[in-house]
């Protein structure tokens, strides 16, 4: 009966993938802002957005824990592409390169958070864009920019879950020495 199961299930699975079944995932529409008319707007676009806001300025001079953003205040900086701002916590591994047009972009982790904002700063403006975490991958996605892109920048809202590595270390060498103590104990016993 188990040997029947496993070959069913292997069957099922053959035909999912022969059917182009088992790859169905869910893509947000890229979402799209423009800073201002003129020629110094951009129109700015990013996929796998919920919301875009785009308005006048810099996103590293006007985003903080007081400016209210898709509703919410208490902003955090996680990154910036171009230097060492941010605390850390969300980062780039494929960040948008400046002085491009287009591209991709992938983050390192979610942190356990629920509003995670890439921003892109081209032209006189920047686009905020409140990734859509329901997505098959929410942690990476393209962007375009009808004007050379300045800088791109992470931002959260919310307290992080996810344990710091160095504690996170501590937690594994611990573990490791209980172990070797228990099995210790077994050989003597």
């Amino acid at each position: 009966m188990r040997i029947f199961k496993r070959s069913l299930a292997g069957l099922f699975a053959l035909a999912l993938a022969t059917f182009g079944l088992s790859t169905l995932s869910v893509q947000a529409a890229p979402m799209s802002c423009q800073t201002s008319l003129g020629n110094s707007g951009a129109t700015l676009t990013l996929a796998n957005s919920t919301q875009a806001f785009c308005t006048t300025g810099n996103d590293t001079n006007t985003i903080n824990s007081t400016y209210s953003l898709f509703g919410m205040t208490g902003w955090v900086l996680s990154e910036k592409n171009d230097n060492n701002d941010g605390d850390g916590t969300i980062e780039f591994t494929d960040a948008p390169v400046n002085v491009t047009q287009s591209g991709d972009w992938t983050i390192d982790t979610l942190a356990g958070l629920s509003n995670v904002v890439i921003t892109l700063k081209a032209g006189n403006g920047f686009g905020a864009f409140l990734l859509d975490l329901t997505v098959a991958n929410p942690l990476t996605g393209t962007w375009s920019s009808t004007k050379n892109l300045s800088h791109a920048s992470i931002y959260y809202n919310g307290t992080p879950t996810t344990v710091p590595l160095p504690a996170g270390a501590l937690l594994l060498v611990t573990g490791l020495a209980g172990l070797g103590f228990a099995a210790r104990r077994r050989m003597k016993g």
